[in-house]
């Protein structure tokens, strides 16, 4: 799709629900940002209650027919519109697998044995942007913590919760080995990689028990209720703040921090602190936690000083009469199995730059979608040293479909992209020109260590 100055191309929509753990979201957010950013959510229906985790468990599965309409509007969708066959084994089957799936979703005898049923087809497509949503059952508290697989441990790095802290090693739950137990769960959320895969485990409080117990190295024993959690204050990896925030780091380095590119109002906060620094040597945008949006075009334009090509793109083309004849056992045809149609790769060129300094950006494994755009987009301009981790590594420009009656919606992703070189982008990420390790030692701490190592590598490069 071609780019002109300063106008918005939604080339990426989120899906990815990022929030302060332990605090609840508000169900019309969550729709629009289950949505992804170019696709608008329907008009909102009256919601009823949000239900407590025990009474998720046992309301009743959709009726047959509605199970039935659920289950062939995926296969339509996914055979129509799903992008990356290709990264996939070579012997996978899909219908294979949807097969089985139409054994557990008729059998299922609760909502959430439906939905499970339902996220273990689409995990098996292994795409971040190509997920199941039930906002019924996704309207409640989220997880109170987060751990992360830090040196072949599994740590927690950021807690709402009572007894468990940041830097606490995790061994069981319910007396199994933690590892282990998350390995059973990753089928339900499997995305494009195995560390996208692992954060969202922590977003979809669904996969985990209503109750359950935590053993840390320590021997240390933290009980988790779902219908009642200990909320505390957020402690370990910072959240990102409510709306774009501008500080004075040290050496009076300006600080952009941009929680996400939902709202256009953060991607112009943005741009506006960029225009009042325009004097200074450097400045970081922190991007952690940034779980995309619509693309930031403005914002790039504020910074691109040449010419770059743009990201590769490719779609499903399907051609009827062609399809006809592979099912007529003409092999001649078989290579435009799965064809895809190439497009990108224009040239964007600069609009009236506002600031000609050092960039940095503050980047980690949360940077997903439209926040990786920008991060492509400064990458493939040599116009800023990435600091931090390799970000998510998904994109996609859903395709949504809505039960408005049941609650639930689902997306496929239709597009594949690749950098101007053609070297794969999904499941692959951006990785920064340096890396900034967590380690269970910074999180004990309570300080925000990852930004104080990106401060002095600013300001070790300003001198």
């Amino acid at each position: 799709m071609p780019r002109a100055g300063g106008m918005r191309y939604p080339r990426r929509c989120c899906i990815r629900v990022h929030y302060t753990t332990g605090y609840r979201m508000k169900l019309p957010k969550l729709l629009v940002l289950a949505a992804g950013c170019a696709i608008p959510a329907p008009p909102a229906l009256a919601s009823p209650p949000c239900p407590s985790a025990s009474e998720a468990a046992q309301l009743p599965a959709p009726t047959l027919e509605q199970k039935i309409w659920v289950a062939t509007r995926i296969y339509d969708t996914v055979g129509k519109y799903f992008a990356h066959w290709e990264a996939l084994p070579v012997d996978y089957d899909f219908d294979r697998q949807y097969k089985s799936y139409i054994a557990e979703a008729v059998a299922s005898k609760t909502r959430l044995e439906f939905d499970l049923a339902t996220m273990k087809l689409f995990g098996s497509l292994g795409n971040g942007h190509t997920r199941f949503f039930d906002t019924r059952l996704m309207c409640g508290p989220m997880m109170p913590f987060l751990a992360q697989r830090l040196q072949g441990k599994w740590v927690v790095v950021r807690s709402a919760h009572k007894g468990l802290e940041p830097g606490d090693t995790i061994m069981t739950i319910d007396n199994v080995p933690f590892g282990q137990w998350v390995d059973t769960k990753l089928p339900y959320v499997r995305g494009s990689n195995l560390t996208g895969s692992e954060s969202t485990l922590f977003f979809r409080a669904t996969v985990w028990p209503v109750r359950f117990t935590l053993r840390t190295q320590d021997g240390h024993e933290v009980r988790i209720d779902r219908d009642n959690p200990e909320a505390e204050p957020p402690r370990g990896l910072p959240t990102p703040p409510g709306g774009t925030r501008v500080s004075m780091g040290d050496g009076q380095i300006p600080r952009i921090e941009i929680p996400s590119f939902v709202r256009p109002e953060n991607e112009r906060a943005a741009v506006d602190a960029i225009r009042a620094h325009a004097s200074a040597p450097a400045m970081l945008l922190d991007l952690r936690g940034n779980g995309g949006g619509a693309t930031p075009m403005d914002l790039v334009h504020a910074l691109l000083e040449h010419p770059i090509r743009d990201m590769l793109d490719a779609t499903p083309l399907r051609i009827g009469t062609i399809e006809a004849w592979q099912k007529a056992g003409m092999t001649d045809y078989d290579a435009l199995s799965h064809a895809m149609l190439r497009t990108g790769g224009q040239m964007i060129q600069p609009d009236n730059p506002i600031y000609h300094g050092r960039v940095y950006l503050l980047v980690d494994r949360y940077c997903a979608s439209a926040c990786e755009d920008f991060v492509t987009y400064m990458r493939i301009a040599h116009r800023a040293k990435i600091l931090g981790e390799t970000t998510e590594g998904t994109t996609g420009q859903p395709y949504r479909v809505d039960f408005p009656d049941l609650g639930m919606n689902l997306i496929v992703s239709t597009r594949r992209e690749y950098f101007p070189d053609f070297t794969p982008f999904e499941g692959i990420g951006v990785k920064p020109d340096v890396e900034i390790p967590i380690t269970p030692e910074m999180l004990k701490g309570g300080q925000d260590t990852v930004l104080a190592q990106a401060e002095t590598i600013i300001r070790n490069d300003l001198h």
